[in-house]
């Protein structure tokens, strides 16, 4: 019961059908409340039954709270005026997602559903965002009518755009559960509305994250020369389904002179950078805390750069738990690939290939995520959080696995696809 009702809190956060469904707008404290549920359900289920519930055995678990200690401890030690607990809250918000599903998920059957319900909630999300924007919800902005995504959080067009490309490597491990037409229907229409409400949101960062991840999933595939004359055809589709004023916006990445804002842009993205790194030069222990990047330059905005974010808001704590956290990430994608390789030299078929392409996706995605960081302050998103626990669960089921193997268990492979 726990995992579904870990889906419906991935729905309620992102999709948040509180500021948009007239029956419950302006109910209050509806995700502190759904939050509430969740952690009654599971400490009854740890204290009805301690040994059904899996430990906090992965490394990823070390990283994670003490990137939540370097948050914590830069909030509180901020100079600069009042505390501002947002970052903190939400994050802590995070890290309960994060130990509940550690804790909760037992089998690969669980990590598929929430994986897949990571999946349909982001297309959920997309669909009535996108059916919005055909019925006049977008703005005007730098040159273009942009779309407006639902909800108040990612009203951004930029996060919007950049959050759903990031996103979109979990489809790698759903292609794995793939068995009828309509299965491989759906895969592909997430991948066409992703990338159509990506081109709508004007964002160029997510037009160049979404190339660089095409051209590495193709690069990476044995059908490489099969899917470049597709490749070529989609992109000219894409181009042509554009209005001329959203094709101006992206000739500004090679042409800044088409708009006057390309070259602001990207002057703040750099100040972002080098701001960061002067109020890490400042206070380089704990930084200046989380959204205090202006304040302590005397600014409004903020950094528009995830280095400069960690380096200047988390200081020398931040940036060493930060990369902690890449490298636990790096070190179960290691674990998980020699696994499998083991797996397959003992002739197993298909057994641990959904693990294994659980963790594949989550590192394209923590690539789109760095990427994103160039033009974006995505320090506190959920992304560092929950994806490190889809490939934390992923290792220890393949460990799983591999164990089982070795005492000469049988283990049921995933059926041969007709």
């Amino acid at each position: 019961m726990i995992v579904w009702l870990l889906v419906g809190f991935m729905w309620l956060f992102i999709h948040r059908p509180h500021e948009w469904w007239s029956m419950i707008v302006g109910l209050p404290y509806i995700v502190l409340t759904y939050v509430t549920c969740i952690i009654l359900v599971w400490m009854f289920g740890w204290l009805s039954n301690p040994d059904g519930k899996r430990p906090l055995e992965n490394i990823i678990t070390l990283a994670v709270l003490l990137y939540t200690l370097a948050i914590a401890v830069s909030t509180f030690a901020s100079p600069y005026g009042d505390v501002i607990l947002d970052s903190l809250w939400y994050w802590l918000l995070y890290v309960m997602f994060f130990v509940i599903l550690m804790t909760s998920v037992k089998t690969e059957r669980d990590l598929k559903i929430v994986v897949t319900g990571f999946v349909i909630v982001f297309f959920l999300w997309m669909a009535h965002s996108y059916r919005g924007y055909l019925q006049g919800n977008a703005w005007f902005e730098a040159g273009a009518w942009r779309i407006r995504p639902i909800g108040r959080q990612f009203a951004n067009a930029n996060d919007y755009g950049t959050m759903i490309i990031c996103a979109l490597p979990l489809i790698i491990p759903l292609i794995t559960l793939c068995k009828k037409y309509w299965h491989y229907l759906f895969v592909l229409g997430y991948v066409i509305l992703t990338l159509r409400s990506m081109l709508l949101t004007g964002s160029r960062t997510a037009f160049i994250m979404a190339i660089t991840l095409i051209v590495l999933q193709i690069l990476f595939s044995r059908y490489r020369f099969r899917l470049l004359p597709i490749l070529f055809i989609a992109a000219v589709v894409g181009w042509l389904s554009m209005t001329e004023e959203m094709q101006n916006r992206y000739r500004t990445i090679w042409n800044p002179e088409i708009h006057e804002t390309a070259n602001f842009t990207k002057a703040a993205r750099m100040e972002g950078f080098y701001g960061g790194l002067e109020n890490w030069s400042n206070y380089p222990i704990f930084g200046v805390g989380p959204e205090k990047h202006g304040p302590a330059l005397g600014q409004w905005h903020r950094a528009h750069n995830l280095y400069g974010e960690v380096a200047g808001e988390l200081g020398t704590f931040g940036i060493v738990t930060f990369l902690f956290l890449l490298s636990c990430i790096g070190i179960n994608h290691y674990h998980i690939w020699r696994n499998y390789k083991y797996l397959q030299e003992k002739n197993l078929g298909k057994e641990g290939l959904y693990c294994w392409r659980v963790s594949l996706g989550i590192v394209y995605a923590v690539i789109m995520l760095l990427f994103q960081g160039l033009g974006l302050h995505t320090a506190y998103w959920f992304f560092w959080a929950w994806f490190g626990g889809f490939q934390a669960l992923a290792a220890m089921l393949m460990q799983e696995k591999v164990n089982a193997a070795i005492q000469g268990k049988l283990l049921p492979s995933l059926p041969v696809k007709k």
